[in-house]
């Protein structure tokens, strides 16, 4: 069953009444999609982030109006102010709960390594995957298990815990997570140190080519 949230509808989207609905702790909001006229309205942030803590950012929320209209939707896109911490916009889909929908679900990683036990680097390289569902079908996220990964090893998308009320999109063969060699780490940092020796004595490279031109017109008296 959907959570439900209310909304109020808005008949304006003048700034000062934008301005006046952020001040009391209200978002301004779209809702649009399935057959749906788009439709301004306004709900309140901290009811919001409620039910996103608690269902997701793809869970199907319950859009109840002030008319009493009741909407299946999903969360498409949330504007953000992180200086301030505050939710600026939020767009809402309508969706069709029998039909199937694409959405991206994020990547949780789990167990430790022995790569990295032995010295390895783990490298994320996706941090979400394109999931194909029926909206009350979309996972929280989906777990990555890290725990047979050794030294060299990739771990594809195609590896990935898969579910029949569910599709992961993406390629198959993208790598997910990879344990680099000890190696790769220790060469990029001897190249950072030798940067910062050759930065922190830049007169080393000038006296070489002091030299270089010296040596240079000598050879052309000869």
């Amino acid at each position: 069953m959907a959570t439900e949230l209310k909304a109020n509808k808005r008949n304006t989207t003048k700034r000062s009444y934008i301005t006046q609905l952020r001040q009391k702790g209200d978002v301004p909001a779209v809702v649009y999609g399935s057959g749906t006229e788009p439709q301004s309205v306004a709900v309140t942030e901290t009811e919001f982030i409620k039910v996103i803590k608690d269902h997701g950012m793809n869970g199907v929320i319950s859009l109840v109006t002030d008319d009493k209209q009741k909407l299946s939707v999903m969360v498409q896109e949330i504007q953000r102010d992180h200086l301030k911490n505050e939710v600026r916009h939020i767009d809402f889909i309508v969706v069709d709960l029998q039909k199937a929908m694409e959405a991206d679900v994020p990547l949780t990683v789990t167990g430790e390594s022995p790569g990295v036990k032995e010295g390895g680097v783990l490298q994320r390289i996706l941090h979400t995957v394109t999931v194909k569902a029926k909206p009350n079908d979309f996972p929280d996220h989906i777990e990555v298990n890290a725990e047979n990964l050794n030294i060299g090893d990739s771990l594809l998308v195609k590896d990935l815990q898969t579910s029949s009320s569910y599709e992961i999109v993406d390629d198959q063969e993208e790598v997910v997570l990879t344990v680099t060699p000890p190696t790769v780490a220790d060469t990029e940092v001897e190249d950072d140190e030798d940067r910062e020796e050759a930065e922190a004595d830049p007169g080393g490279d000038a006296e070489g080519k002091a030299v270089d031109e010296e040596d240079k017109g000598t050879g052309q008296d000869k």
